[in-house]
């Protein structure tokens, strides 16, 4: 019997995950980013995970 991943979880694990290494990038003295970059990071981040969870949350089909 296969287990299906918690997909809420999935999803704040890796929302806290990138929180944490833009935290950690700043910590040891990357540089300052820049918020033009960030408009389109952001998004971009949230879309893919996002389609990860759907993905996860996808009932599997037995064939």
């Amino acid at each position: 019997m296969n287990r299906r991943p918690d997909t809420v979880s999935l999803i704040l694990g890796l929302l806290t995950t990138a929180l944490a290494l833009g935290g950690l990038w700043l910590a040891l003295g990357g540089k300052g980013f820049d918020w033009s970059t960030l408009k389109v990071a952001a998004p971009l981040t949230l879309v893919v995970i996002g389609i990860i969870g759907l993905a996860a949350s996808r009932p599997r089909s037995d064939r």
